[in-house]
């Protein structure tokens, strides 16, 4: 069994990006990969006892509060360090980058998607339709897997809702192929296993409960300051090649769409995603 953990950034702002990263983790390493965040982040506020508080990630890296009485050049160390943690020993990142502008057109393009203006519930889909191709993929039947995100009370009934319904028009981002009289052809889904990697429901948590979704919440804020830093101005010198090296780390361990058959689905994500993010 897996288990995903998925917060997002930049739905409360003004810019125009919007990201949502889950970190996975296997259920024998779960135990281990949380004692070594809670480790991370009790030895941050041991030496800043008077910035502890949960730890969101934009706040944290510029300085808000209390967290402005730790020197930047620390808050950068620690974030890197977080950002090589998520990663190690097998730890694999789902998730997408949508732009709010392009997102609109998408969804007003006849695409007849099935989440009307929500690119929170759109992104939680796309995010776990990668998940389910990556684990449909998973031999010995050990495919199952457990989602976990922080808390959204608008949303979170509605993305269980669309996870146990399983709408067809999400078959396009984690169909397989199969050799059928010496050619490849797409197989189509049916209502036994459309998302049937994961656990038809969802779980929500308070972020401040649990360190892997303060880590979720760190992988979404790195990917959104790399994307908008392509399309403004620096807030100080390093920071596109600050943020770029961190997404460097990151990219290795993140799961792509790969190979699809081009359905409708596909081409609202091309052209919803932000131009910087490879689907």
């Amino acid at each position: 069994m897996k288990f995903i953990y998925v917060d997002e950034s930049g739905a409360s702002d003004q810019g125009d990006v919007f990201v949502m990263c889950g970190l996975m983790v296997d259920a024998y390493k779960l135990r281990k990969k949380t004692a070594d965040f809670d480790a991370k982040l009790e030895e941050l506020f041991a030496r800043h006892p008077g910035a502890r508080t949960e730890l969101k990630t934009k706040r944290f890296i510029n300085g808000a509060g209390a967290w402005g009485q730790i020197d930047g050049e620390e808050r950068k160390q620690f974030l890197t360090e977080v950002c090589e943690l998520a990663v190690a020993n097998g730890g694999k990142i789902f998730g997408i980058g949508l732009s709010f502008e392009a997102f609109d057109t998408a969804a007003n393009n006849g695409h007849e998607h099935p989440f009307g203006n929500s690119y929170w519930i759109g992104s939680a889909m796309f995010t776990s339709s990668i998940v389910q191709k990556k684990m449909q993929g998973v031999s010995g039947g050990k495919g199952l897997t457990v989602v976990i995100m922080d808390d959204n009370k608008r949303e979170m009934a509605n993305y269980s809702d669309a996870l146990y319904s399983c709408d067809p028009w999400y078959d396009g981002l984690y169909q397989i192929q199969k050799r059928r009289r010496g050619s490849m052809v797409w197989v189509d889904r049916t209502a036994r296993n459309r998302f049937d990697h994961i656990i038809n429901t969802s779980f929500a948590i308070k972020s401040n409960h649990s360190s892997l979704v303060q880590v979720a919440d760190a992988l979404s804020y790195v990917y959104r300051r790399h994307l908008e830093l392509m399309d403004e101005a620096e807030a100080y010198p390093g920071e596109q090649a600050y943020y770029a090296g961190l997404v460097d780390i990151l990219e290795r361990a993140r799961e792509k769409i790969g190979r699809t058959p081009g359905a409708v689905c596909n081409q609202f994500y091309e052209q919803a995603k932000h131009a910087g993010w490879q689907l």
